[in-house]
């Protein structure tokens, strides 16, 4: 057996095998990333917007789908859930109560905004038993803040208790909520939101769609793909 050819042919054999395994793997879409943020497996071009002000705005065309983003503190939420709503007036005002009855000392209750849960916003019944009494409340927020769960009343008008919830969900993975939902205009969008992001403001990535000629599912998988590079500072 003349071994000099059978090494000859393994050594043919392992150059092929890497030669395919790299054709391979150059065909595989790398995706699209910039300092901020990404898109799995989707190759975009980025248009940056030089005139944003508090934040880094732009372009993506992604093929079939433009993208506008905006990744900053302020970025656009989308529309807002009663939770959300809710979680906005709370960081503004309503905390000043709430923690007034859970005797946290006023200087600092501020840098306990990220340990409120927010649990559902709901219409007030007879039979619930309030954090303090509301006769005029005709609303209750059931929050949880240090295992202990407690009903918030408040009041807010009868059109917006009973605005019907649009198509909105959340998801959170590692330190990050996403928010898919559908804009005004019925095309799928994403905003993503550190989830201790209260006390601290920190960066959001809101993605809506500029134009498409992709289908909706097809929109919806590209931004299924989205993430954001943490930390998220600036």
């Amino acid at each position: 057996m003349n071994y000099s050819i059978i090494k000859y042919g393994i050594w043919i054999m392992i150059v092929c095998t890497i030669i395919s395994c790299r054709s391979t793997k150059d065909d595989t879409p790398k995706g699209f990333e910039n300092e901020h943020f990404g898109i799995k497996g989707i190759n975009c071009i980025e248009k940056v917007n030089p005139d944003g002000i508090d934040s880094y705005i732009g372009t993506l065309d992604c093929g079939c789908v433009t993208f506008n983003y905006d990744y900053g503190k302020y970025s656009n939420p989308g529309p807002l859930t009663k939770k959300e709503e809710f979680r906005q007036s709370f960081d503004a005002f309503h905390h000043i109560k709430y923690f007034k009855y859970r005797m946290v000392d006023p200087k600092v209750n501020k840098l306990f905004l990220d340990s409120v849960r927010i649990i559902d916003v709901r219409r007030k019944l007879d039979s619930d038993l309030l954090l303090f009494e509301c006769d005029p409340c005709n609303v209750v927020a059931v929050l949880e803040f240090k295992k202990d769960v407690s009903l918030y009343p408040f009041t807010i008008s009868e059109k917006q208790l009973d605005k019907k919830e649009l198509e909105v969900s959340f998801v959170e993975k590692g330190k990050l909520q996403y928010k898919y939902y559908k804009d005004g205009n019925d095309a799928h969008a994403l905003y993503m939101t550190p989830i201790q992001n209260r006390y601290k403001k920190k960066n959001c990535l809101s993605l809506t769609v500029a134009n498409t000629e992709c289908n909706s599912e097809k929109v919806k998988q590209i931004l299924k793909a989205v993430y954001m590079n943490e930390p998220v500072k600036k």
